[in-house]
């Protein structure tokens, strides 16, 4: 039998009717819990084998209806030392460590806005692709003064958790990444904000004058196979195994790089997103990451109270 872990994470305290829907469906597959563990009112592991005649993916594709259901999530992974030996995580910025999409905040200086949104969606839901989308997005502002990063600063909102989050890893010796399909001037400023190791992100071309963007992409563009080829660049520059990574997001730009990491984690994800990735989590905190890792809540709060 193979073994795993399964982590049930709620945004509320687990309630018997979440706990038994698990429970059961793990009985009618013939599923074997050898061990359980409460990280916190909020979530718990179960450690399980599963029989010869279940393949992961089945088990996966069976707690789906729980999960929509029950309104929980359900994050499943092999019991090794690599559920709590990683040493990377790299995320994604928009929509992930922080709340906006920053080029629709941009698109509000040039009154394009609902243009610029409508593009941006398509492209989140891997309906057009994102090289194209980018430049046609950017196109749409050329103008928009070459300060708009410095005063868009004050109103990024960053994600619920967040800080906590890095604050946790950094302690824990982890490298930490932002790779955003966004701009390096915020990427650049979160990544002071949260104390990450590196930041990559696209460049917009200003003006000679510097006085104006231009509405032109410089460079390499940060797409789906971009982020997975910078996860492995990190990896290799640190001495990291790839089953030592994880890397977060909620796009379809992040499918690449949630499956060339260790373990991928969806974050509130698009539903295409959430249906393909290897684990998803729709709750209000990034800090709930630190359970799919394995750390109790008792755990993160001491390491968040020792300065």
């Amino acid at each position: 039998m193979s073994k795993y872990i399964c982590t049930i994470i709620s945004k509320t305290p687990i309630s018997p009717a979440q706990r038994d829907a698990w429970t059961s469906l793990a009985s009618s597959l013939s599923v074997t819990v050898t061990s359980t563990k409460v990280l916190s009112d909020r979530a718990e592991d179960y450690t399980i084998q599963l029989p010869a005649n279940l393949e992961f993916s089945a088990l996966k594709a069976a707690v789906n209806p729980i999960c929509l259901q029950e309104k929980i999530d359900v994050c499943l992974q092999p019991d090794n030392v690599f559920r709590r030996g990683k040493r990377l995580v790299v995320f994604d910025m928009d929509s992930t460590l922080i709340r906006q999409e920053v080029i629709d905040m941009i698109a509000a200086y040039a009154d394009v806005e609902d243009r610029v949104s409508a593009i941006t969606a398509l492209a989140m839901n891997g309906e057009i692709d994102f090289n194209e989308s980018l430049r046609r997005r950017a196109s749409l502002l050329e103008g928009v003064p070459a300060t708009v990063f410095e005063s868009l600063k004050s109103k990024i909102e960053i994600t619920t958790g967040a800080i906590e989050l890095c604050k946790v890893l950094k302690k824990e010796g982890y490298t930490l990444a932002v790779l955003s399909g966004g701009f390096i001037p915020l990427a650049s400023w979160l990544k002071g904000q949260l104390g990450l190791d590196y930041a990559f992100a696209n460049t917009l071309e200003v003006s000679p004058d510097g006085t104006a963007l231009t509405g032109k992409v410089l460079g390499d563009i940060v797409n789906a196979e971009r982020k997975a080829h910078l996860l492995r660049q990190i990896a290799e520059e640190k001495s990291i195994e790839l089953q030592e990574s994880m890397a977060v997001g909620d796009g379809a730009n992040d499918l690449v790089m949630m499956g060339t990491a260790g373990y991928g984690v969806a974050w509130n994800a698009k539903p295409i997103v959430q249906a393909k990735a290897p684990a998803r989590l729709n709750t209000e905190s990034l800090q709930d990451i630190l359970y799919i890792l394995g750390y109790t809540l008792d755990e993160q709060t001491a390491l968040l109270g020792d300065s």
